[in-house]
């Protein structure tokens, strides 16, 4: 288990997998270049994710609640109604992007 991996409190577990993207949400804010970063992959894959600003207090509330962390990016995913799997790190958030929403899917 990495660093990060226990700063998440993580155990390996992949993020679930979603059919649409009305069940993310992707937690932010404005002065974030990571943040930026995975908004234009969101914009260049076409994708209509709701997107929650953290400057507003009950965005920060959900994230602290639910992830556990005030860290941004995030990404929310809900497989199951009620259910929520918090996905953080940039890098690690296009890729679920990329691999489960991209063009070819």
């Amino acid at each position: 288990m990495s660093l990060f991996d226990w700063l998440k409190g993580a155990e390996n577990e992949p993020a679930p997998v979603v059919d649409s993207v009305d069940k993310l949400a992707f937690y932010q804010r404005a002065w974030c270049p990571y943040c930026e970063r995975v908004k234009m992959v969101i914009g260049e894959l076409g994708l209509d994710i709701r997107e929650c600003d953290t400057n507003e207090p009950e965005h920060l509330q959900a994230l602290l609640a639910g992830g556990g962390q005030r860290m941004v990016p995030c990404l929310r995913i809900e497989p199951e109604p009620g259910q929520y799997f918090w996905l953080y790190e940039s890098a690690d958030i296009i890729a679920y992007l990329r691999r489960h929403l991209g063009a070819d899917k």
